[in-house]
């Protein structure tokens, strides 16, 4: 009975192991972690090794019985015992917790002011009212400016709801309210040339060592109509676990007061879409129905400002050949004259340490994959986080600017200083804020008090 117990511990160890790996890699961004970061690879194979050395111990058990050399049958079986209770209990608790099994599940948040990437009559993007509900129910919106005013019901019950509203007028300002709420209002962007909006990433909510009470001092900043934000653009790593929805509710009632009356956009970041974070990152940062939002990356016009939003969460495993055949499709597009903006979390230059095994500065993968299509069609900014700092960089005539400083804990002093980095800050909490006016572009690094670090001024100069 014993033996027969034996043989089915370890062939379950075995299973629950390899299946545990085969769903972690099924994943989005699994590979990337597997790469990048040290300490999950060594877990990722040690479970790999342990599955094998059972696998083996268990078939030469098996040769043993069926051979009657029961001499070293007990010391074995026992071996493989103790080795099955990992492989059984470590897969079960694994999946469990990265699953999100135990997390709470979608959860009432605030309404959102979205940006969609489809582009209305009068040349500025469409915008999304989003907001989830712990129970399906029905809504209504209501929105306009001056005396216009458009209700809109939904007809199905649903946990999740989206009202667009399309057409807007550039320079306005407009009202919504969602059922009894207290109305909100926000203004859209201008498209005579000028246009001010604000970059950030890696505020981390959910970290024990992030600095949210900062995130939020910046967070009124960018709210605060004197400070005049026309738009908000989020690149990633809103929270720590991804697959924790408890976080994302977290982070969404911190946001509220400013995604709700600024139009934001929230790109997908490596800790958003971490094992089964995807999901969550897709119910509440997404915006359901559009067509060209339901890939991780789009494009968004306002006037003669084009923002092409990539999908880069660890490196350029996420960078497929469609996503490069649609980068260039929307490249090649772009007049010259016109001010292209290229947004995502992964960097391409940067200063920085080694972390886990990984350079995490001049990134080669990205800079070779990437950055000969930026410098040939001449793109003016990129932005992007992932690394913990504020740093200013160019190459080819192209600038870099990382923001990835918006409350997650800062990154140390940096072991390399890229060639390309013109400024660079360590240590610090901050956010980027953006000025384009006609041919002009000023970029002011602020910190949480909103004060000044570093400002840098570029002219656009067409190819």
């Amino acid at each position: 009975m014993k033996k027969s117990i034996t043989t089915i511990l370890a062939f379950t160890g075995v299973v629950l192991v390899f299946a545990s790996l085969a769903w972690a890699f099924s994943l989005h961004g699994t590979i990337g972690l597997f790469r990048v970061n040290g300490f999950f690879q060594l877990i990722f194979i040690l479970g790999g090794v342990l599955a094998l050395v059972l696998l083996l111990l268990t078939l030469l058990y098996l040769f043993l019985k069926h051979r009657g050399k029961t001499g070293r049958l007990r010391l074995l079986s026992v071996a493989i015992i103790i080795m099955s209770l990992p492989a059984i209990i470590m897969p079960i608790t694994g999946f469990s917790y990265l699953s999100g099994i135990f997390s709470p599940g979608i959860g009432d948040t605030p309404p959102q002011l979205f940006i969609a990437a489809e582009t209305g009559a009068y040349g500025i993007p469409d915008m999304a009212v989003t907001f989830n509900t712990k129970t399906n129910d029905t809504n209504t919106l209501k929105w306009g400016y001056s005396d216009m005013t458009v209700t809109q019901g939904e007809e199905t019950a649903s946990k999740q709801h989206v009202f667009m509203m399309n057409d807007l007028k550039p320079d306005t300002r407009y009202w919504y309210q969602v059922d009894d709420s207290a109305p909100k209002y926000f203004k859209t962007p201008s498209i005579d040339g000028q246009i001010r909006f604000a970059v950030a990433s890696d505020a981390h909510f959910g970290a024990g060592n992030a600095r949210n009470d900062l995130t939020a001092k910046m967070l009124a900043e960018i709210a605060n109509p004197d400070n005049g934000f026309d738009m908000f653009f989020y690149l990633g790593d809103l929270v720590e676990y991804g697959f924790q929805d408890d976080q994302w509710q977290e982070a969404f009632q911190a946001l509220s007061n400013t995604t709700s009356v600024i139009p934001t956009l929230l790109a997908a970041g490596n800790h958003d879409t971490l094992f089964s974070g995807f999901g969550n990152y897709k119910d509440y940062c997404s915006v359901e129905g559009i067509d060209s939002q339901t890939d991780l990356w789009y494009r968004v016009d306002v006037g003669n400002v084009h923002f092409l939003f990539l999908d880069l969460e660890w490196s350029a495993e996420s960078y497929t050949p469609a996503q490069a055949a649609w980068l260039e499709s929307q490249l090649e597009s772009i007049p010259a004259d016109d001010w292209t903006i290229v947004m995502g979390h992964g960097f391409y230059y940067a200063s920085g340490s080694e972390f886990y095994g990984w350079n995490w500065y001049d990134n080669p993968e990205t800079i070779d994959t990437i950055t000969p299509m930026f410098n040939e069609y001449g793109v003016d900014l990129v932005f992007s986080g992932h690394v913990h700092q504020v740093e200013l960089l160019q190459n080819s005539e192209v600038t870099y600017a990382i923001c990835g400083s918006f409350g997650g804990i800062p990154d140390p002093e940096p072991d390399y200083t890229s060639p390309s980095s013109l400024w660079y800050m360590s240590g610090q909490y901050a956010f980027i804020d953006v000025l384009i006016e006609s041919d002009l572009c000023t970029l002011t690094f602020r910190n949480s008090d909103f004060e000044s670090l570093y400002k840098f001024t570029l002219g656009k100069n067409p190819q």
